[in-house]
């Protein structure tokens, strides 16, 4: 008779509470620095541009390079952590977005960005699901997928946003193709990847399909719709506010507006944490509609504070009552399939991070940045009103 380990799981032995808090910091760390990563050019997308003379189409075209390389990993390869392991799979993560940052600071401009965005996209499919489950399984208690679910949300929110502020902090100091930004992010970034070591492998499943496709609870149209509209006007505060607040001669504030959109956001978390999913979700549809507004109208007149007031009340459920509504709510009812479940999640919220802003930037250079930044706003508020009249299903089971 044997007695081998069944192979459908294997877990690292149990961590005391001084270990663990240590090893839930420093997957915690390494989230950040791979979301921090994917901004950290944002503030100079403009200008890396007008060195080959194109204009915002170009843009945010370069800008959605990023789903390029981060779909395929959300669609075929959502569950590949349970296959390769939680650690391994952040490891690769942190490394793809160190060599995105490299390449960049080696060679700035259009063509280093396109293959940086590739490989960010890719370090995040890579983390979006493995770290919520892996945080699942460093936590402890039965509310760890809802705690994970927050450190994930609060770690992101910050990582999205300071890249850009560090960036845009660099450039007030010393205006140069290649900020300090970019070194010091390498250098963090680098420590992260070695003490990662320090973490062990928290679970693997060698009978899990090497591509597995992302899981759709019910509920999932719900929030993911809900997060791609939100994430929407993120990519625009990314991609084509800062064109219109270069005609102001305010480039350097783009950042500033980014980390607000994020940093707001993770500042809301506490109070979104202590709402049911879907109240949260429902608070971030009248949010969203109300800062976009404000900020599209900030950068039309070239008003700084408009903008940064904009950015933070859509950053308020962005990457706060929207953001941790949905990921809590699809945390919940994912079950055993959480990291697929959590990688379906985020191809809603990607989907509406790029695709949208690609086509704004189209319309930019076909009518004018003014007039995609008012057709944009439009769609946002239909998306919401429609969203609002939206049941989800077994909600009432959840409670």
């Amino acid at each position: 008779m044997s007695t081998s380990v069944p192979l459908r799981a294997r877990r690292a032995a149990p961590l005391s509470r001084t270990q663990g808090r240590s090893k839930v910091m420093i997957v915690a760390g390494a989230l950040f620095l791979v979301t921090s990563a994917v901004n950290l050019q944002m503030p100079l997308y403009t200008v890396y541009a007008g060195m080959d003379g194109h204009g915002t189409s170009v843009v945010t075209i370069v800008f959605s390079f990023y789903v390029t390389g981060l779909l395929p990993v959300l669609i075929f390869l959502g569950g590949i952590s349970d296959r390769l392991g939680r650690r391994r799979a952040i490891f690769l993560a942190l490394a793809l977005a160190i060599g995105a940052t490299l390449i960049v600071s080696l060679k700035p401009g259009l063509a280093t960005l396109v293959i940086a965005r590739i490989l960010q996209g890719i370090a995040v499919g890579l983390c979006a699901g493995a770290g919520t489950a892996f945080l699942s399984e460093l936590l402890p208690g039965p509310k760890a997928p809802e705690r994970a679910a927050v450190y994930v949300a609060a770690m992101t929110s910050f990582g999205f946003g300071s890249g850009a502020l560090f960036t845009g902090a660099a450039l007030f100091f010393q205006e140069t193709l290649t900020p300090i930004s970019y070194f010091i992010h390498m250098f963090l970034s680098f420590s992260c990847l070695l003490a990662l070591f320090l973490v062990p492998e928290s679970r693997t499943h060698s009978l899990s399909p090497r591509m597995r496709l992302p899981h759709f609870p019910a509920g999932i149209l719900f929030y993911g719709s809900a997060v791609a509209v939100a994430w929407a006007v993120a990519g625009m505060v990314i991609a084509v506010v800062p064109a219109e607040l270069a005609r102001h001669g305010l480039i350097a504030w783009s950042g500033l507006a980014l980390f607000l959109v994020c940093g707001a956001g993770m500042l809301c978390q506490p109070l979104a944490r202590k709402m049911d999913a879907r109240q949260a979700v429902r608070l971030g549809l009248v949010l969203v509609p109300a800062g976009y507004a404000l900020l599209a109208v900030g950068a039309w007149l070239g008003m700084v504070a408009l903008v940064l007031v904009g950015s933070a009340l859509a950053g308020a459920a962005c990457y706060g009552f929207t953001y941790l509504g949905g990921l809590t709510g699809i945390s919940a009812i994912a079950g055993t399939n959480r990291a697929s479940a959590i990688s379906g999640y985020f191809l809603f919220a990607y989907l509406g991070f790029s695709l949208p802003v690609a086509l704004s930037g189209l319309i930019a250079d076909a009518l004018g940045l003014s007039t995609a930044l008012l057709l944009f706003g439009i769609a946002v508020l239909i998306a919401h009103l429609a969203l609002w009249f939206v049941e989800v299903p077994g909600w009432e089971e959840r409670g």
